[in-house]
């Protein structure tokens, strides 16, 4: 039975072992983490072992959308990024606009939980209820924007159908404040998440457009709040 506002599962990436794997979430647990910044919270807490820090492979790195995202209203593709961040070392969560959050509901997942360190530079694509790690060799040393047309061309795909976010240079040299950049120019900026992305070596996540809809439970009362 569909959860109005939600998809219903996570995707898990182990980078470590290249394993790709989902998750059903249930309605009792998504009513009490609402939000996307909360879902990832509860993940983020429930399983990382408390004492690693920012850098260590079990530190996981959770993109995750909430019940509006995907759905007919404003700002409906924001995306919450949560994990131990690097400038800190405590917890972190950074939220950006864009069409990620969005496209990764179409795609048919409400989160991503990443784990592990890849052996070499990696970037993963989400699209029409399915995942695939490619090889992100060829991304290394490129900013942001040239991350995403680079991902776009490889894929084939244009403007608007793929939400790309990626990180520069500062996050592959590992500089404690670096940025996780999307859809050119939106950024979730704070902590250093960019940094925790790169000691993943993992480059890049894309989100296709996807074919997928989103219920809501009244979809005539949202659109008056909407309005």
């Amino acid at each position: 039975m569909a959860i109005p506002g939600y998809c219903g599962r996570i995707l898990r990436v182990d980078l470590t072992h290249r394993r790709l794997s989902e998750e059903p979430l249930d309605e009792g647990m998504l009513r009490s983490y609402i939000g996307g910044a909360s879902l990832a919270a509860k993940y983020l807490y429930g399983e990382g072992p408390p004492a690693i820090d920012w850098a260590h492979p079990e530190n996981r790195l959770i993109f995750a959308a909430g019940p509006i995202n995907g759905a007919r209203m404003a700002g409906a593709g924001r995306i919450a990024v949560v994990a131990k961040g690097a400038l800190t070392g405590g917890g972190a969560c950074s939220e950006a606009n864009g069409y990620f959050g969005a496209y990764l509901k179409f795609s048919g997942f409400d989160a991503i939980v990443v784990q592990g360190q890849a052996p070499d530079c990696v970037y993963l694509y989400v699209h029409d209820g399915m995942a695939e790690l490619r090889d992100a060799r060829n991304l290394v040393g490129k900013d942001t924007w040239e991350t995403e047309t680079l991902v776009k061309e490889e894929l084939g795909k244009r403007e608007r159908e793929l939400s790309v976010y990626s990180i520069g240079l500062a996050g592959e040299n590992l500089v404690r404040f670096a940025a996780i950049v999307g859809d050119q120019g939106h950024v979730a900026g704070h902590n250093g998440l960019g940094t925790v992305m790169a000691s993943k070596k993992l480059k890049a996540v894309a989100a296709a457009r996807g074919h997928g809809l989103i219920e809501v439970a009244d979809p005539q009362a949202l659109s008056q709040v909407n309005k």
